[in-house]
């Protein structure tokens, strides 16, 4: 009987580990900023600053501000936004910025 008490309750903090390593990790300043302005945009609908901020994301990768992975992070939300996704795009942006509280 203690054997699986001891299973269970391994098993059971395993799952709190997998289910708290969600979300996306600590990203740039310059990230979180665009991040913002992608909100925005996703908020309104705007197809036309949607070109503006996937320009900002092109020139903060080459100006190395962003990662590779932030941008591909970013670019997924704005094919989001392209595709009509306005909803979807929104709550991953959002997703973005509340992971970054307390950080």
């Amino acid at each position: 009987m203690p054997h699986r008490f001891t299973l269970a309750l391994v098993l059971f903090l395993c799952g709190g580990l997998l289910l708290s390593g969600c979300g996306y990790p600590e990203v740039s300043p310059k990230t979180y900023e665009i991040s913002k302005a992608l909100y925005s945009v996703c908020n309104q609908k705007s197809q036309e600053r949607l070109e503006a901020v996937e320009e900002l994301i092109q020139s903060s990768l080459e100006q190395e501000e962003i990662s590779e992975r932030e941008a591909e992070w970013l670019g997924e939300i704005i094919r989001q936004a392209r595709q009509g996704e306005w909803e979807a795009a929104l709550r991953e942006t959002r997703q973005i910025m509340e992971d970054q509280v307390g950080r």
